[in-house]
Formats: C-alpha cells, sequence, structure tokens
C-alpha cells in the first residue's frame, strides 16, 4: 500500500500583499466594450460594402446615419422632436426611450437621430454588460462571455445597436432579472417600471420577479415581507403613460388604441405562427412575405426549441433557475399571438432577442468548439444580409 504526498497549501506570510480582489462588474464592462467595438466596426463594414451597388461617390457619415434611421427609427426620432401628436398612431410607442432621445438632443450636435444612435448604443453595452453579469453569475464567466457575443451577431442583433428601443428595453428587463436574483427587489421593481415604460412588454417582469421572490421569502404568506411592493412598481411605467395620455390626449388607452392603425391584434398561444407558416407557403420561395414568414416564424420556432433545452436534457436550468425560463416563454408565446398590419408575427426575429434564457442555453451549448463556431458564423452572416436588407427599405426587417 503505497501512501500520496500531501502539500500543503502556501500560507500566507505575514507581509505578503492580500490577493486582488475579484471585480465583477469590471470584466463585465471590459466583455462589453470588447463585444460593442467588434458589432459597431461590422455594422459600418456591412454599411460601407452595401453602398457599392449603388455606384457613385462614396457615402459620407451622415448618409450612414440616414440608411439607419428607418421604420420605428423615424417614429421614434419624430416623437421626441415634436410629442405624441403627430397622429393616432404614434402614441403606440412607448415614452422612455424618446424622452431620453430628447434628452441626449439638448447637450448633443447633430439633432434627435444622432441623440437615438448615442441612446441606443449606451443601452447596448448596458445590456452586454448586464447579460454577462446575469449568466456569470447562473453559469461562470466563459458561458458569460459566450452568451454576450451569441446577442451581438444574433441575425436580428443590429437593432441593438440603431434608433430603436430594443437595446434600452433589454438592458432594463436584464437589469431587473439580475436585481431580483440577488435579491434587489426594490431595484428589480424600479427598473420594471421603466422597462413597461419603454414597451408594454415589460409587464411580463411580474411573472419572473413573482416566482423569484416566492423562491427567496418561501411561499408561506407570514413570510412576505414589506419589500414585495418593490414588484408592485412594476406596472408604474404603464400607469405613468396612462396618466399622460388621459390628460394630453383626452383617453388613458391611447396607446392601446393606437395598435389599431398598425393593424395590431392578438390570437390565441400559436395561432399567429400558423398563420404566419400559411402566408409564407402561398407565395414562391423569394417572395418576400415568404422570407418574411420564414425569418419570424423560423427565429421563434428555433428559439422555442432552445427553450426546451432549457427544462429537458443535459442543458436543462436547475430548478431556481427557472424564473429565466418563464420570462422566456412568455415573452414567445406572446410573439406567437401577435399580428401586425395583416402579417403574422411581424418584428418577432428581433423581439426574439429578449428571451435571454436562449441565450444562455446556447452559451452552455457554445462549450463545443463547433457549435460555437457555428453560431458565431451564421449569427454574422445572416446579421449582414438583414442589416443591407433593412437599410435598402425592405419590409423583410422592421
Amino acid at each position: 500500500m503505497s501512501t500520496a504526498l500531501v502539500v500543503p497549501d502556501r500560507v500566507a506570510a505575514p507581509g505578503d500583499a492580500p490577493p486582488p480582489a475579484r471585480r465583477p462588474w469590471r470584466a463585465a464592462c471590459r466583455a462589453a466594450a470588447a463585444v460593442w467595438a467588434a458589432a459597431t466596426v461590422v455594422h459600418l463594414a456591412v454599411t460601407a460594402l452595401a453602398w457599392l451597388p449603388r455606384g457613385g461617390r462614396a457615402p459620407d457619415l451622415w448618409s450612414v446615419v440616414l440608411d439607419w434611421n428607418r421604420w420605428d427609427a423615424g417614429h421614434y426620432v419624430r416623437i421626441a422632436e415634436s410629442g405624441y401628436h403627430l397622429g393616432p398612431g404614434f402614441p403606440a410607442f412607448f415614452p422612455l426611450f424618446p424622452m431620453l432621445v430628447r434628452a441626449a438632443d439638448v447637450v448633443l450636435p447633430g439633432g434627435a437621430l444622432v441623440g437615438a444612435l448615442v441612446v441606443a448604443n449606451a443601452a447596448a453595452f448596458g445590456a452586454l454588460a448586464v447579460l454577462h453579469r446575469l449568466a456569470e453569475h447562473e453559469f461562470g464567466p466563459e458561458v458569460a462571455q459566450r452568451a454576450a457575443w451569441y446577442l451581438a451577431v444574433f441575425p436580428t442583433g443590429f437593432f441593438l445597436f440603431i434608433g430603436y428601443n430594443e437595446s434600452l428595453f433589454l438592458l432594463l428587463a436584464v437589469g431587473a432579472l439580475y436585481a431580483a436574483r440577488r435579491g434587489h427587489w426594490w431595484l428589480a421593481g424600479a427598473l420594471g417600471a421603466l422597462a413597461s415604460a419603454t414597451r408594454l412588454f415589460g409587464l411580463l417582469l411580474l411573472l419572473p420577479l413573482a416566482i423569484e421572490y416566492l423562491r427567496h421569502r418561501g411561499w408561506r404568506p407570514r413570510r412576505i415581507r414589506a419589500d414585495v411592493l418593490g414588484l408592485a412598481l412594476v406596472p408604474l411605467g404603464v400607469v405613468a403613460y396612462a396618466a399622460y395620455c388621459w390628460v394630453d390626449l383626452g383617453d388613458p388607452l391611447a396607446f392601446s388604441t393606437a395598435q389599431d392603425q398598425w393593424g395590431r391584434r392578438y390570437t390565441i398561444p400559436g395561432e399567429s405562427w400558423l398563420i404566419a407558416v400559411r402566408q409564407g407557403a402561398g407565395h414562391g420561395p423569394l417572395h418576400p412575405a415568404t422570407l418574411g414568414a420564414a425569418l419570424d416564424a423560423g427565429t421563434v420556432l428555433v428559439a422555442a426549441v432552445l427553450l426546451a433545452l432549457c427544462v429537458w436534457g443535459p442543458y436543462r436550468f436547475r430548478r431556481d433557475q427557472l424564473y429565466l425560463v418563464a420570462y422566456s416563454a412568455l415573452t414567445l408565446v406572446l410573439l406567437m399571438s401577435t399580428e401586425v398590419g395583416g402579417r403574422a408575427m411581424q418584428s418577432s426575429a428581433r423581439y426574439a432577442m429578449e428571451a435571454v434564457a436562449v441565450f444562455l442555453v446556447l452559451a452552455r451549448l457554445g462549450a463545443r468548439p463547433v457549435v460555437d463556431r457555428v453560431v458565431l458564423t451564421t449569427g454574422v452572416a445572416l446579421q449582414a444580409v438583414l442589416l443591407t436588407a433593412f437599410m435598402a427599405g425592405t419590409f423583410l426587417v422592421a
């Protein structure tokens, strides 16, 4: 019988310097800066190359900015400049993003469009950093790195960096989830309120925050404490906007009735997905309706498959992480139940970015080098194509 030699750990001498304190937020910000810089270079390169078929002189920076000011981006800029008295459909766009754009316009040169780009990019940096922190807290630093990159290379990830409210909403929603995970209920509720002032879907945060609160505090009523009132802050963003609509527009539900101007309606869960498939099947393979249906329905289908891996199989989440699954599942269910302007699931390809559990499970799958390479190369390629289509004014991506 042999005995192994055990070498004890070195005991720190009295004069030794203490080990450096770990600063997770610094690491998250460094990772976010690297991802943001790489994404910006790619977007500028794609934008420059997209001008080549047009001929003529090379575009100046302002022409590039104008190419990114399409669809909803233009609506937000107009609201920031002139308020909501622009037409019956404009109250459908919630106020926090145009308010921040207006504030940026006051201190920055170039008008509200430049302000929209600055706000969106600042929020994109924040969203990448907060997603990194959430992923690292749940699964470790390697998963956190991949999750941030996968979000940036998502086929519609360029919407995080142009004048849309996607990055702001993602920053606030993921921030609320992370704050709840750390037990900061008042902060979670405040971020949830700001999220619901950015998008109506911010109300969905009530479910995962409640699940996480009950996991922390227990399911017995006698254990419920006063900090549960922090969760009641989440609807205040919508309530405040309704109060504004009542005072300024004469209708507290103007943001809801405005949806009729865009043809938005809700179906039973899953029906819109089936409608999208039928709409695509009724045309040729390269028809815009077919491509749009394939983009929206296909993205949500892939996201649903990845979400299933969160609850089944070797990559399933722990029971205490199911708050992430609940929020993502609720997001996808609503996407599969939405129709806009006669096109089922329109814009679902970009709204799917809000299903954060999808990026976390995909980042775990990315531990396999072949999966990591496929995700990165496929994501960058598809994003380049879709960004080019967006700049061309194709309603395929909106």
